[in-house]
């Protein structure tokens, strides 16, 4: 049976149409913007009611922000996938004299750029691998002559483990590493990189990256310095649901000491061309609408949750959009990471979006910048 939010229902039926007496006294917390506890988020992931955790995340997504679905249209620029570590869950990097390997010089990359302004372009992400020719010098030639082909461009860039890169390498504080970026075009980050914030569970997946801990500060050093960024969780590997809920607690912590947080953003794990994946016997698949269900119910101060389409196919995606999500991702041009390992491969365009987002009921919105899902 699926259940489904009928416009204008009224929070009483919302809470008589959960099948259990716990399920009730936990749609009337909802209700009454009261905030589940770690022990409320394990029982909600576990539960045999999955219809009813999906529909409680669907009126939390509908009494929080509505029925505008955001979306942005993005040009992935990865400018290297040489990278100085070698994470069993990545399928990205490579080592000199690889085959897939690549470097993009910072004429390359403009190029790139000024190949795609046709496509209405309105952020440039950045990310890859952590290699020293990718240094300070670099990035100011890459940001100055993107913003030199359209000042408007807003440039979402670097994990937090390639600040702390940057930062050892320049022998300068993570601070002056942003404010450097900042002057020359940086207006947010992407929010890659967090795996799960459970260190025993992270050192499986990488094992050479910087902690939970190091990851979360370099956010809050961003957020003090206005810049605002994305977060992501990667599930479906060898985590635990209480694993997840811990991870969910954690950014719901730092949200509350910096209101910094734009986004949530769960990624699948995909098993194809990496070490991790060779150990199926170890990796724990997870439902994906509970996943999106119980992070819109945890994450009560993070305003939006985003589906990465090609992560998941354009189909769950839209189904998402009934779990508690409210971003649709991105024309996401030329993206690697996920394709690398298996991903979606479809070509999307603005259109294409719009038409998804209104085939379900919901309003599409397309963002020009971090600051724009204040709106």
């Amino acid at each position: 049976m699926t259940l489904t939010l009928k416009r204008g229902e009224s929070t009483d039926e919302i809470v008589d149409t959960m099948p259990t007496a716990k399920l009730r006294k936990i749609a009337q917390k909802a209700i009454e913007g009261e905030r589940f506890s770690f022990d409320e988020g394990c029982y909600l992931f576990t539960c045999e009611e999955g219809d009813a955790v999906a529909l409680l995340a669907d009126y939390a997504r509908k009494k929080h922000v509505g029925d505008i679905v955001y979306y942005a249209s993005t040009l992935y620029i990865h400018p290297t996938n040489l990278c100085e570590l070698s994470c069993p869950m990545c399928s990205f990097y490579a080592k000199p004299g690889w085959d897939k390997a690549w470097f993009l010089t910072p004429e390359q990359i403009e190029q790139r750029v000024k190949a795609n302004l046709d496509k209405e372009l309105t952020e440039i992400h950045f990310v890859g691998g952590l290699w020293r020719d990718c240094n300070l010098d670099y990035y100011q030639d890459a940001f100055e002559r993107i913003k030199a082909l359209d000042s408007a461009l807003h440039i979402k860039a670097l994990s937090a483990v390639e600040y702390d890169f940057l930062a050892k390498m320049h022998g300068i504080t993570i601070e002056e590493v942003f404010d450097k970026m900042m002057s020359w075009g940086l207006g947010s980050l992407p929010g890659g990189g967090a795996e799960i914030l459970v260190e025993h569970i992270r050192k499986q997946l990488a094992p050479q990256k910087i902690t939970s801990e190091e990851y979360l500060d370099i956010h809050r050093k961003a957020h003090s310095r206005g810049l605002r960024s994305n977060i992501t969780m990667l599930f479906g590997h060898v985590e635990e649901p209480e694993h997840i809920i811990t991870h969910l607690c954690r950014v719901r912590e730092l949200q509350d000491e910096t209101q910094g947080f734009n986004t949530f953003v769960p990624l699948k794990y995909h098993e194809e061309n990496n070490a991790l994946g060779k150990r199926k016997k170890r990796l724990k698949s997870k439902d994906l609408r509970r996943v999106y269900s119980v992070s819109r119910l945890m994450l009560d101060n993070v305003k939006n949750l985003k589906v990465l389409w090609n992560y998941v196919g354009v189909e769950e995606a839209q189904a998402m959009l009934r779990c508690g999500a409210n971003d649709f991702s991105a024309t996401s041009l030329d993206e690697q990471i996920i394709v690398m390992a298996g991903g979606i491969r479809v070509k999307m365009t603005n259109d294409a979006i719009d038409k998804l987002i209104t085939s379900v009921g919901r309003t599409p919105q397309r963002i020009h910048s971090g600051h724009d899902y204040q709106c």
